[in-house]
């Protein structure tokens, strides 16, 4: 039975499945999940792709064969790789174990507490500049916040006002891997999405240079940019490669967080109970100010980034690519296949989340966690190559709820259900206005 082909959506000549995932990239993952199977094979832009939703064979992927199984270069230099070059992201094998290896003190032990207290002091900043009734986009100003924190914390330097200018170039660079019939367009063809992609790279690009130079002039420190200079000056790194992991850590280290902390503003301003047991909790564990010791006693906290994060993951699929043939869940997977492991399907699955499609902080009990089968919740991925910066990324949106949630709550404008467009990350396609009410 191990060499059972898996079925799928036949599509059309030449176009095979690409027209119907580019209407709906979400929805088709899930008919396709609910039609074929655990296993099913689609055929997206002439390429075969195996999309895998059983835990296990995910886990396989990931984990237990993940040497088998490589960072696919979809889309080629038109894909991230062109963005990011062959920055922590993108990059694969002995390189991608290097840099892992030379970055990873950047994101765990001591660090991570004084990134908080960067976190602290940014997050009171935007506190303080709120004002009782006004309006907000809520997206916008948690992408300014963690954009700030991020160049902070792991750049060493400063984006001085250039928060909002740095969020709408890397909203453009993002516009162009939106889904579309037309995949890939190459760059050099001269669209109005690929102009302002150029456009917002350049601009970018401008940006890293002063933050590089801000850095330089303060001289070493020992925070991940520090490192990657004292590398390129050790000639283990050159310009190119610096450029590319700044790049890769504007472009990563802020927007996942920032999308999971709207998702979780959303939710709370939706379910208005849950919403008084979060601030009950943070009432009762907290006085004035906050800190990382703080977030031992905000269960309740933690578990609505968790179920924010299960619901809308901002990481809504995984992409790897077979070096030699193997077996997933049954089905034989040839060498070279692409196989996608969808967060987004597998965290409504209701084989593991009773009412997946509702908000329920409360399930992420300890036996609720005990009994999850391993991999049908990653939002961070999984095995060697899981977000390096989860561990920050987790501390950060606890510490920015925890602190903006004892000042504040935060109403909807529109009661409008929450449209959302896949593009790099999971985004809301349009603003997510919310009202500032002072506690």
């Amino acid at each position: 039975m191990a060499n059972r082909v898996p079925s799928g959506p036949e599509g059309v000549p030449f176009l095979g499945s690409s027209l119907q995932y580019a209407d709906d990239p979400l929805g088709f993952m899930e008919r396709v999940a609910r039609e074929y199977g655990d296993v099913a094979r689609i055929d997206v832009y002439g390429q075969e792709v195996y999309q895998v939703t059983d835990p296990e064979a995910i886990r396989r992927v990931l984990v237990t064969n993940a040497v088998n199984y490589r960072k696919p270069s979809l889309g080629g230099d038109e894909g991230l790789g062109g963005l990011l070059g062959d920055g922590l992201l993108t990059s694969d094998g002995e390189q991608w174990q290097r840099q892992r290896r030379a970055m990873q003190p950047s994101f765990y032990g001591d660090k991570l507490n004084e990134y908080a207290k960067i976190i602290v002091r940014d997050t009171e900043e935007v506190a303080d500049s709120w004002r009782d009734g006004e309006h907000v986009d809520i997206h916008r100003e948690m992408s300014e916040l963690t954009l700030r924190i991020v160049v902070e914390s792991l750049l060493g330097a400063r984006l001085d006002g250039m928060e909002r200018v740095t969020r709408e170039a890397l909203l453009d660079v993002g516009e162009r891997f939106r889904p579309g019939p037309q995949g890939f367009v190459p760059e050099e063809v001269p669209t109005p999405r690929n102009l302002r992609y150029r456009r917002s790279v350049e601009k970018l690009e401008r940006i890293l240079r002063d933050i590089r130079r801000q850095r330089e002039r303060r001289g070493s420190e020992d925070d991940l940019l520090g490192t990657l200079l004292r590398l390129r000056d050790d000639d283990a790194l050159d310009d190119e490669q610096v450029r590319n992991e700044m790049m890769t850590m504007l472009l990563a280290g802020h927007d996942t967080t920032a999308l999971t902390l709207t998702y979780s503003w959303y939710f709370l301003s939706k379910h208005p109970e849950k919403e008084r047991r979060f601030h009950d909790e943070l009432d009762s564990a907290l006085d004035s100010s906050t800190t990382v010791a703080d977030l031992a006693e905000l269960d309740y906290l933690e578990a609505v980034v968790m179920e924010s994060m299960r619901l809308y993951p901002p990481a809504y699929v995984v992409y790897r690519q077979a070096e030699e043939s193997d077996t997933l869940a049954g089905f034989h997977v040839p060498a070279e296949t692409v196989v996608a492991t969808p967060q987004w399907v597998v965290h409504h699955d209701d084989r593991f989340f009773d009412d997946p499609w509702e908000f329920r902080p409360e399930r992420w009990t300890n036996e609720f966690r005990r009994e999850l089968p391993d991999f049908a919740y990653f939002p961070f991925g999984g095995g060697s190559r899981k977000c390096i910066g989860d561990g920050f990324a987790m501390r950060e949106a606890k510490l920015v709820l925890a602190m903006l949630g004892r000042r504040f709550e935060f109403d909807l404008v529109s009661d409008a259900p929450l449209e959302l467009v896949p593009l790099v990350t999971v985004h809301p396609k349009n603003p997510v206005e919310m009202t500032v009410r002072t506690r």
